[in-house]
């Protein structure tokens, strides 16, 4: 009998203890730590990718949670994720939006090779197998999923309910945190908060830059208090009190100014 299978029959209340931990996570250290503990217990694996946005013309954006070197957000390109995130997602949908186990092993156009971005020899190389579940946005169709992929052969029956049961929590704690930045294109440098800032970008609040995190991707004062739970009040006074420190006058320019500041930081 499975870790899962005995974890949910032996002892609900273990499981949502871990659940109840995986929907308060405020950071993607806080995500990794708990994906390493009693995650990895039910679920062993070497890799998280969470992937979402308009598949069909892989414009993707992702998140990336591993203890091997080369396989986290900041140290990946959109270009190298795509294509193996793009396959995964068809498998989920040719399995019927349900969970499912897929043969990643030998898949050389997807997993290590050059021409699709990876660097030779990069660990993604040595992946066998991945547990994919999805969901799809209620209001545009947006898709996200979500990829357990492991050094191991093979997953058991009782894993792909498991990982359906914790996908709402992943998705719900990685919604709440300021996004990581993926590794730029052509040697650009990372902004916000993928870099150490200087003054007056310092002067901000945590609040305040993860705010701004969200405002540079392009969200609406309702949607960022949704995503961090406060009002829209809240944030608008908080947006008010970011143009003050940043001296600036909308929202166009505090990402402009933070974006140069980052970047000769």
């Amino acid at each position: 009998m499975s870790a899962a299978v005995t974890t949910l029959q032996a002892d609900p209340a273990q499981f949502m203890q871990l659940a109840a931990q995986g929907a308060s996570l405020s950071s993607h250290a806080d995500l990794w730590q708990w994906l390493q503990g009693g995650v990895q217990k039910l679920l062993p694996h070497d890799v998280l990718l969470v992937c979402w946005g308009d598949f069909r013309s892989r414009n993707l954006r992702f998140d990336l949670v591993s203890s091997l070197p080369g396989l986290r957000t900041s140290e990946c390109q959109a270009s190298m994720v795509a294509p193996l995130a793009s396959y995964l997602r068809d498998c989920w949908v040719a399995a019927q939006n349900l969970p499912c186990q897929v043969d990643v092993a030998g898949c050389a156009d997807l997993l290590g090779d050059s021409g699709t971005g990876w660097p030779a020899g990069h660990p993604i190389a040595g992946m066998q197998s991945a547990l994919v579940h999805g969901m799809q946005e209620a209001g545009d169709g947006t898709e996200r999923i979500f990829a357990m992929l492991s050094r191991r052969p093979r997953y058991d029956a009782a894993a792909a309910s498991m990982l359906r049961l914790l996908v709402p929590f992943v998705d719900l704690s990685l919604r709440c945190m300021p996004p990581v930045p993926a590794r730029p294109v052509h040697g650009e440098r990372a902004s916000l908060s993928g870099e150490k800032l200087t003054l007056p970008v310092a002067s901000l609040s945590e609040r305040e830059r993860q705010i701004m995190a969200w405002v540079a991707m392009g969200k609406t004062n309702p949607e960022i208090g949704c995503i961090l739970r406060i009002s829209e009040f809240t944030v608008k006074n908080h947006m008010k009190s970011i143009f003050s420190k940043l001296d600036v006058t909308n929202r166009a320019q505090a990402v402009a100014k933070l974006t140069r500041m980052a970047t000769h930081a």
